[in-house]
């Protein structure tokens, strides 16, 4: 199965409004003044080369490696950002940092020879994209996550940079507007480079990662997973980020009638050394990466896409042999992504 929406975001914005489960997402507050609108971060470099990072979440940003890319641009760098995201990168005296009120503000003076976002689903990203296709400026999107049949379609004329070959056919579905470079996942790289002379699981017991805010699959299908993996293995349930609401605190407590355990998620997931169970997600790679067992796991009607992606990433179902560590390449994607935005090979 091919992405939902290849093209249209209009149409991906409207399906994405519609699958919101009632109950888990809290409404965002409304920010202060103070953190309101942007902030552009600049730091001057050698050569020609001016490149503008554009990042809307500092999750993305993480895992998309765009803080890893910057110590390896050579030229003039410039960051884009909300006013209320905060990144330890930006911090350094070698920053200056200029409040605008909005994205798009004076960025035809930065002379810019190229943007990278994290795509153009949120503010940022998206008037990047609308002011690369009037300026005729080269811009591409990091892939930053795994990949399913409801990921948002790509810009319109944009470079994607991909983890593989194989994400980079899926996403660009078909589009002859999208060109796909190939640099690895720097979440990967470095995970494997963090767990490098590593070590056995020391927990026998798993974590089920909690996907009840998870808009690509009904609300039944990942509280069924979770409860028929956590009482057939005695795995703890770690809430997912966005389980909060009503529903998800009543889902809680009906694990909880059922014998399950849950684990407090401020611990984070990647000090622990124990298996790792969930119905999809790209922590189930990193996972396999630093040595830990890691299955995937969902009841009987679950969607055939997810079977495809299942496969796409060889994740191994719960009850056989662990998932794979994924082939990283020997070249940090970060490197590789600062060459593609200056100009390199």
């Amino acid at each position: 199965m091919t992405l939902v929406h290849p093209r249209s975001l209009e149409r991906w914005q409207e399906w994405r409004s519609h699958r919101r489960v009632p109950g888990i997402h809290r409404a965002r507050p409304a920010a202060p003044e103070e953190t309101s609108g942007y902030v552009l971060h600049t730091r001057e470099g050698e050569g020609d080369a001016r490149t503008l990072l554009g990042i809307d979440t500092v999750e993305g940003a993480v895992h998309g490696g765009l803080p890893a890319v910057l110590p390896y641009l050579q030229g003039t760098a410039h960051v884009l950002t909300p006013a209320a995201l905060t990144l330890e990168a930006l911090a350094g005296p070698e920053w200056t940092h200029r409040r605008l009120s909005a994205p798009d503000e004076g960025l035809d003076a930065l002379g810019l020879t190229s943007v990278l976002t994290l795509g153009w689903e949120h503010e940022v990203g998206r008037s990047l994209h609308a002011w690369v296709r009037e300026a005729e400026v080269p811009g591409a999107v990091v892939q930053h996550d795994v990949l399913t049949p409801f990921a948002p379609p790509l810009p319109p004329e944009t470079t994607l940079l991909a983890w593989s070959t194989q994400d980079g056919r899926y996403h660009r579905a078909g589009r002859e507007d999208v060109e796909v470079r190939v640099v690895g996942s720097q979440r990967l790289w470095q995970a494997r480079h963090d767990a490098a002379g590593s070590k056995e699981p020391t927990e026998e017991r798993p974590v089920f990662l909690g996907q009840l805010d998870e808009v690509a699959l009904p609300r039944r299908l990942t509280l069924g997973a979770a409860d028929s993996a956590c009482r057939s293995t005695t795995a703890l349930y770690r809430p997912g980020p966005g389980e909060t609401g009503r529903l998800a605190r009543a889902a809680h407590s009906f694990l909880r009638r059922r014998g399950i355990e849950l684990q407090d998620p401020a611990l984070p997931l990647a000090e622990q050394a124990r298996p790792v169970i969930a119905v999809f997600s790209a922590d189930l790679l990193e996972a396999a990466v630093r040595g830990m067992p890691a299955w995937v796991h969902a009841p009987r009607g679950a969607p055939g896409w997810l079977a495809e992606h299942w496969e796409r990433y060889d994740l191994r179902r719960l009850g056989g042999e662990p998932t794979p560590a994924p082939a990283v390449g020997a070249d940090e994607p970060a490197r590789l992504i600062a060459q593609i935005l200056e100009g390199g090979s």
